[in-house]
């Protein structure tokens, strides 16, 4: 059997895209640069590429790269992770969950109300969910493909929806857009790809927020008081919102309201969010997928209604330094809504650590410019003794880079 090569097996999207593919009969190679992540070496992914059907690179993964050289020179047919999703998706009814913020956890929640009455969804997301046969995908035998559409650089456009869910837009990958309109562009050029007996479900106050766009008729904005029946495990009214929008796609294809808003209570959760992921001393460590401000926001906000009496430390590793420039204030007043902050070694491209180490410094100032204690640490170690001395706390990770990795390694030592 010919083999698909995966280069850059070790991304949410990448491995969850091959589980169903390889569920699907074909054999699967996948490497990753990252050690521990991928399935074989460099030498037997290069031996296989002459056998290869195709290959499917991530984006990380750039055109000079050694295996990606080595398909074009077999003229091996080479597919980016978007293109390939692309052509997957075409054998089924896809429900695309897009947005800024809250794709992964409105996934989640409409993967599990579908699979709850019945409908046997095939499933692919960016985080990780427990009662997923594959974490991050699930390959069922009904008609619909549940699928986290990513708007980075205008990926989703491969994508042609059955329905779409978008959960909000807002500005952010400065790497990619260069204006909050450019991303509204791009959000309404995508919904022009939604198939004809299609609806878009969105938030009424992002509808109303973004009134340049111009919505497709079938458009279904989702009012606020909708989300107040809908209880899920993940606390946040932000959260509510997002399962309010699942709820409401599901009820389109045939899923009674009421049937949807009581399956979200045997809602499992979800890896990154609010996960919890252990104690060091007294302090109960969260850790979250969080990495803009609008995110560190409402899980902030949500921390509070879950536990309003006790000492909230938001532990932030900031993500790619465009990023922390494009929203240094929105992070600083962001965090400040904690009761502490410790700002750890911020996650960057190699050759830019003494620019984001100075950057790191400065946004502490800031915080503690408002009036909440903020502090620099750097070694994981000495994080982890700051953390075992402090009074009861919840401790939550902000991160998208390496420290939730690290800080589940302190906290099995702890």
């Amino acid at each position: 059997m010919q083999p698909i090569l995966f280069i850059g097996i070790g991304g949410s999207g990448m491995r969850g895209l091959a589980y169903l593919l390889e569920q699907q009969g074909n054999c699967i190679i996948g490497y990753d640069d990252a050690p521990g992540l991928t399935r074989c070496t460099l030498a037997e992914a290069t031996d296989a590429m002459h056998t290869a059907q195709y290959v499917v690179y991530t984006d990380a993964a750039p055109k000079d790269h050694v295996l990606r050289a080595a398909a074009r020179a077999h003229k091996i047919p080479e597919y980016g992770y978007h293109e390939a999703l692309g052509k997957f998706s075409q054998r089924y009814a896809t429900l695309a969950v897009t947005g800024t913020h809250g794709k992964s956890s409105t996934t989640a929640f409409l993967a599990h109300i579908l699979i709850s009455a019945g409908l046997d969804p095939t499933v692919l997301l960016g985080a990780s969910m427990p009662s997923l046969a594959g974490k991050h995908a699930q390959l069922g035998k009904g008609a619909y493909f549940i699928v986290e559409a990513d708007e980075y650089r205008n990926h989703f456009y491969e994508l042609h929806p059955s329905e779409i869910i978008i959960t909000s837009i807002d500005y952010d990958h400065p790497d990619a857009f260069s204006s909050l309109q450019d991303v509204e562009k791009s959000y309404e050029h995508f919904m022009q790809q939604l198939q004809s007996k299609g609806a878009v479900f969105v938030p009424e106050i992002e509808y109303r927020a973004h009134q340049t766009i111009a919505w497709p008729e079938s458009t279904h904005p989702i009012p606020a008081d909708q989300a107040a029946d809908v209880a899920v495990l993940i606390p946040g009214a932000h959260m509510r919102t997002n399962a309010s929008l699942a709820v409401a796609l599901a009820e389109k294809i045939g899923v009674p309201r009421a049937q949807a808003v009581s399956s979200l209570k045997t809602f499992p959760g979800l890896g990154r969010r609010f996960e919890y992921i252990g104690d060091i001393g007294n302090t109960v460590i969260r850790s979250d997928y969080g990495h803009h401000p609008a995110e560190i926001r409402a899980t902030l906000q949500g921390a509070r209604e879950f536990a309003p009496e006790t000492r909230i430390i938001a532990i932030f590793e900031a993500h790619m330094p465009q990023r922390l420039h494009a929203f240094f204030d929105d992070f600083a007043s962001a965090l400040a809504q904690a009761d502490e902050v410790i700002i750890t070694k911020p996650f960057t491209p190699a050759g830019r650590d003494e620019q984001t180490l100075r950057d790191a410094y400065r946004l502490a100032e800031a915080i503690s410019q408002q009036n909440t204690p903020a502090v620099c640490q750097f070694d994981d170690n000495e994080l982890s003794g700051l953390l075992a001395n402090k009074q009861p706390s919840i401790g939550i990770l902000f991160s998208a880079g390496t420290l939730d990795e690290r800080m589940r390694a302190i906290v099995k030592q702890s």
